[in-house]
């Protein structure tokens, strides 16, 4: 199975070199003396270049072997794998079971797993292997994803290498690539994918030679959670726009290009009916079997539940356990805060101590560091700890992820805690950092996410920039987002990534453009959107991407109807290539509708806005960018068409997926409370507007500060219904209060200053609220 070109070949190559060169000193005995002199020097001259160049085979194979060993999965024999080998699916990330009543515990994956249960969408990956060279198993911690995409891989391509990159090595899928391409058939297996995307993990030109090569298959595995972080914080730029920065700029782009199946943790009454067939064989799956209206039967058989109420159980005071407690909770927060990797011990030590301090400490009379540890990484009722000691990194754990799940699961948004985040991220390598980044924002914590930016991109992480442009942009700082891109640019040095390139090219596309720059915006959407139809045809998802971008700045440049051409083209494209529910479908149908109401047709702008708000919060959550966007245009085109009252129902709607999404203090929510109070104010609501805008006044001056050009607007609305409820003089002496502020903070000619100007003589003057530009 493998190629010619490995060690065998160098080390041919310096045995024949030997052999030749002893051959031509025998032969040139026969020659005169000058011209067998000269032979001999010339066949040693080549001798030695070939020597030299098999030496340089023998050396750089050993090297490539030494990496498979280290950083892939091997048999005994130093080698990855057959597929048809793999015995213990444990190692491959398939959670344990307890073995079944009376059997020994044996630690082989044959006693730890139970048989095999044929899933409803078993067939559907089979055949998915078939057709497609990435595939990706979505779903909940322990829907039984891995388990079912492995014996998939089993059932279609058994006679394939396995090539498992160690997700705790550095360079473990460049190892895996260079592999395949020694190999004939093989699979690369990524489980839990988030842990192998990012700076120094898999980039877009990685899986392109991959998918690129015949014989060479991509099988992934991701929690459903986070595949939505993935396709909410990092995909979205601004609120109105559902297109947008494109994150880290590998692993949203990463997981577009997968076919993607679902796989739910509660199984269908077909798989109950299977699964009883098995548990005649297994007394482990009959009791998931009888406990499957409360839990999944993988869930119930990897001991999810039965852990997690271990876990909780420990911090009773009377209890033998609370520092282990404390300790598993460390660590599941680190998790939740975006740490896919083992966690240091020392880290584990110190992260703890909070924990358990909140708890009471010293009150609690909790254990010795020793006995907790040991307590979090022994086994529960025979299947697995609350921490897994790492099987190579010494002293590194990880947490038993469907823990951080059931956190998030049972206490929504629950906050992590600041000493938590500054520790993560002042020992984190400059990839982990960035991921912690994201992490934050998805959590709606932009200025911790700022600082994992920035200690990212001051420790040689180029696409931070990204994040760090998000942050910015989203506070409404859109000329800082673009300085911190164009410096990234121009400091790449000649030899910089492409991938990289492209990502920040694209990141100053879209902040140029919300910076008021649409001709810059557009030029460089344009060229990026030949590039990537160059690399990767006109039908690919990162195509389509910058098609979007391409028609949303030329409608930005007052062209509306060619606008819509290009947009209603790419989701031509996309629903045939795609179907009509991928992300990237969305955001073509997205740009559609956002150039259909400038077309003059505003009741189909209305239908297509419903449509496509449905939609996108069936796909992808009701909480996601696209869908939060998609009701904020929703909420603009009712107003147009005169329905006032379900334009603010439907404004009403957005401020709570803004609150969730950003937090009560940021800028993105401060500015649809302000737009909610304006049009309740213009529909002739005042006394409601005031209402709404007395407590927004006080609080963007509190979280913002008194000059912020929000905590100015909320003043003036507040002085102009206050006008409009008849009080003159009130409102006159709270406009000539404001202009003083607003010429210092904004300067004279800023449209907030000129109207306020006016409305220090005339207050009740007609109806003008200033719109920020998030709105």
């Amino acid at each position: 199975m493998r190629g010619g070109g490995g060690r065998q070949g160098g080390w041919w190559l310096v045995v024949a070199v030997a052999i030749g060169v002893s051959a031509l000193s025998w032969v040139s005995r026969l020659l005169p003396g000058v011209v067998g002199g000269a032979a001999v020097a010339a066949g040693a001259a080549v001798g030695a270049v070939l020597t030299q160049r098999g030496q340089l085979l023998v050396e750089q194979t050993v090297r490539q072997n030494t990496d498979v060993r280290s950083r892939l999965l091997v048999d005994d024999r130093g080698k990855p794998p057959r597929v048809t080998d793999v015995r213990d699916l444990v190692e491959i990330g398939v959670h344990p079971a307890a073995p079944a009543p009376g059997s020994a515990h044996s630690g082989s994956g044959g006693t730890r797993l139970p048989p095999f249960v044929r899933r409803d969408r078993s067939a559907e990956i089979e055949q998915a292997l078939r057709m497609h060279r990435f595939v990706l198993v979505v779903g909940e911690s322990t829907a039984g994803k891995s388990r079912a995409a492995f014996e998939a891989v089993r059932a279609v391509l058994a006679d394939a290498t396995l090539l498992v990159p160690d997700h705790t090595e550095p360079g473990s899928v460049t190892t895996a690539v260079t592999a395949s391409r020694r190999l004939d058939r093989c699979v690369v297996w990524l489980d839990d994918v988030e842990r192998y995307l990012g700076t120094g993990g898999l980039t877009p030109r990685l899986l392109r030679e991959l998918t690129g090569r015949d014989g060479v298959f991509v099988v992934a595995t991701i929690r459903a959670h986070v595949r939505a972080r993935f396709m909410d914080v990092r995909t979205e730029g601004m609120p109105e726009s559902g297109d947008g920065a494109l994150g880290p700029g590998a692993g949203r782009h990463i997981l577009t290009r997968a076919h993607e199946i679902r796989l739910d943790r509660r199984w269908t009454q077909g798989e109950l009916a299977r699964a009883r067939e098995r548990g005649e064989q297994d007394e482990r799956v009959a009791r998931a079997v009888d406990s499957a209206e409360r839990y999944g039967v993988a869930e119930f058989l990897a001991a999810g539940p039965q852990l997690f109420a271990a876990w909780q159980d420990a911090w009773a005071p009377e209890g033998e356990h609370v520092r282990g407690a404390a300790l598993v909770a460390a660590a599941v927060e680190a998790r939740r805060a975006g740490w896919h990797r083992p966690l240091p011990v020392t880290l584990l030590r110190e992260l703890h101590e909070d924990h358990l301090t909140a708890r009471g400490g010293p009150v609690l009379h909790p254990e010795s560091w020793d006995a907790a540890l040991r307590w979090a990484t022994t086994p529960f009722f025979a299947t697995s700890g609350l921490l897994l000691p790492h099987p190579t990194a010494v002293d590194h754990h990880d947490v038993f992820d469907y823990l951080a799940d059931a956190i998030d699961t049972a206490s929504g948004r629950t906050p992590i805690l600041d000493s938590t985040w500054s520790r993560l991220i002042s020992a984190a390598d400059p990839a982990l950092c960035e991921d912690l980044g994201w992490a934050a924002l998805s959590r709606a914590e932009p200025a911790i996410a700022q600082d994992a930016f920035r200690r990212a991109r001051e420790l040689g992480v180029r696409t931070a920039a990204v994040g760090l442009a998000h942050v910015l942009g989203e506070a409404l700082r859109f000329d800082e987002a673009c300085r911190v891109l164009r410096t990234a640019l121009e400091s790449a040095p000649p030899d910089a990534d492409g991938d990289v390139l492209f990502v920040l090219r694209s990141s100053l596309a879209w902040w140029s453009g919300a910076a008021g720059e649409p001709g810059e915006a557009l030029a460089l959407a344009t060229a990026l959107h030949e590039e990537a139809a160059h690399r990767y045809g006109e039908d690919h998802p990162e195509t389509l991407e910058t098609a979007l971008s391409r028609a949303r700045w030329t409608g930005r440049s007052d062209r509306p109807e060619e606008a819509l051409a290009l947009a209603l083209a790419a989701e031509e494209r996309a629903v045939r290539a795609l179907g009509a529910t991928h992300p990237t479908t969305l955001s073509c149908r997205f740009e559609v509708a956002v150039w259909t109401m400038p077309g003059g047709r505003p009741e189909h702008a209305v239908r297509l806005w419903r449509e496509l708000t449905d939609d996108a919060q069936l796909a992808l959550g009701p909480y996601a960018g696209l869908a939060r966007d998609a009701r904020w245009n929703l909420a603009h085109v009712l107003r147009r068409t005169g329905e006032e009252e379900a334009a603010l129902d439907v404004l009403a709607e957005v401020i709570e997926a803004r609150r969730v999404a950003y937090g009560d203090d940021h800028p993105m929510t401060f500015a649809i409370r302000l737009q909610h109070a304006g049009q309740t104010g213009a529909a002739g609501h005042h006394a409601e507007a005031l209402r709404l805008v007395v407590p927004l006044v006080q609080d963007t001056a509190r979280a913002l500060g008194p000059d912020d050009v929000l905590t100015l607007a909320a003043r003036h609305q507040h002085a102009l219904w206050t006008a409009h409820l008849g009080q003159r003089t009130e409102a006159v002496a709270a406009f000539r209060a404001l202009l003083a502020d607003c010429e210092a903070a904004l300067g004279p000619d800023h449209e907030l200053t000129v109207d306020t100007r006016a409305r220090s003589e005339r207050p009740d003057d007609g109806i003008w609220v200033h719109h920020a530009p998030s709105w």
